[in-house]
């Protein structure tokens, strides 16, 4: 018996999964998760380049881009609605100031977007 508890408590024994706090028994997957997530976040942004890129001559192309943008677009002004149901004070200031700044250049984009001659359907030109 004491042969036995002294294999147990031995350091090069396998440490039990279950044991370990549940922080460290997540980490696989979270950097799996993360890992995956960095990967789709550098395929649409590539993909966004390249419709941006192809968008004065290409009509689908310009159609996909402004889609796109109108899409973040949403997304950022639901964001901002969002934001002082969850934090507060200069927090909540700084993300507010930083996600102005992306929806002036996303507006500035769309409006470029539907500004090129083969305007995507359903799209007019701002009017100044």
């Amino acid at each position: 018996m004491l042969e036995k508890l002294e294999q147990l408590r031995s350091r090069h024994r396998r440490r039990l999964n279950l044991l370990a706090p549940a922080l460290e028994r997540r980490r696989p997957r979270i950097a799996a998760e993360n890992y995956a997530a960095r990967h789709s976040i550098e395929h649409t942004l590539d993909r966004k380049a390249e419709l941006r890129r192809l968008a004065p001559d290409w009509p689908p192309a310009a159609r996909r881009y402004h889609q796109l943008l109108t899409y973040e677009l949403e997304g950022l002004r639901e964001l901002v609605a969002a934001l002082p149901l969850v934090t507060e004070g200069r927090e909540l200031e700084e993300s507010l100031a930083e996600a102005a700044m992306q929806i002036e250049r996303l507006e500035i984009e769309v409006a470029w977007c539907a500004s090129l001659p083969h305007r995507p359907r359903g799209v007019q030109a701002l009017q100044p």
